[in-house]
């Protein structure tokens, strides 16, 4: 029961991750000015999403963008900037999203307005606890905790009524850092990204219930819906589906070290 009803909150914003989906950029933005043809915003969050443009995330989406004749021009933003742009600019793209993670979110109240690339990470996001503690086994057990989040994110609202107490981080590895002091009881997080996050500061996964999954979804580009990006995806999809057919897109999670059950699907 608590599996099912874990399972259907649905997509947090990469919330944990990175769909998300520990983000940057804490502070308010203003709007960009409306434009009608624009480039893909990542959502930069650390070392997974850098805003120089390395990163796991950045990887995978370059290795389909290098692969397309017409490809769209990729900015990694930090993280609120990224969603203010995309909003403004009726032409542009968001990676790594999902239209109903950004629906159950309240981001939008007109999916019907958007498009969706085919899948291109899948993400399985989780609430890890302290290494001194077991893993969470039911989200009614939040009651009274801290949790540490991408600040931004809609985790706070999906998890609203729980009793927890969520405190805003602006990197993965802020985030990570806050679990391993002690300074929270939990941290949303996702996989793969972890993995990277926990292995560069020298300490193996926070434990986690794999059957309390908050998602389990396959992340990709969201773009507005108009005929230039209509015919931009088409494309996008007809470049990943080769990659993923000739082995090349296996070669690059398996250069990351990251498992092939994240990979897209064929």
């Amino acid at each position: 029961m608590m599996r099912a009803a874990a399972l259907s909150l649905g997509l947090l914003g990469l919330a944990c991750a990175p769909l998300s989906f520990a983000h940057a950029d804490g502070g308010a933005v203003a709007p960009a000015p409306a434009e009608t043809s624009g480039d893909i915003y990542g959502t930069g969050w650390g070392m997974t999403l850098a805003l120089d443009g390395t990163g796991f995330y950045n990887d995978v989406l370059n290795t389909v963008l290098h692969g397309m004749e017409a490809p769209k021009a990729y900015k990694p933003l930090p993280y609120k900037r990224a969603k203010v742009d995309f909003k403004s600019n009726v032409g542009s793209c968001l990676y790594p999203s999902d239209n109903g993670k950004r629906e159950k979110g309240r981001e939008i109240e007109d999916p019907e307005a958007y498009i969706q690339a085919q899948p291109l990470i899948w993400v399985e996001s989780h609430i890890f606890s302290r290494f001194d503690e077991p893993p969470l086994p039911s989200l009614e057990a939040l009651e009274g905790r801290k949790v540490a989040y991408p600040n931004g994110s809609a985790l706070p609202t999906v998890l609203e009524g729980y009793g927890a107490k969520f405190l805003p981080t602006t990197t993965e590895t802020a985030k990570a850092r806050m679990l391993i002091a002690g300074r929270v009881d939990h941290m949303s997080g996702s996989l793969p990204d972890n993995v990277f996050v926990f292995k560069t500061l020298g300490r193996p996964l926070p434990p986690y219930n794999p059957d309390l999954a908050l998602i389990r979804v396959g992340v990709s580009l969201v773009c507005h819906d108009t005929p230039e990006n209509r015919e931009f995806v088409e494309g996008f999809n007809a470049a990943l589906a080769n990659l993923v057919a000739s082995g090349d897109m296996a070669e690059v999670f398996g250069a990351a070290g990251v498992d092939l059950r994240f990979m897209p699907k064929s």
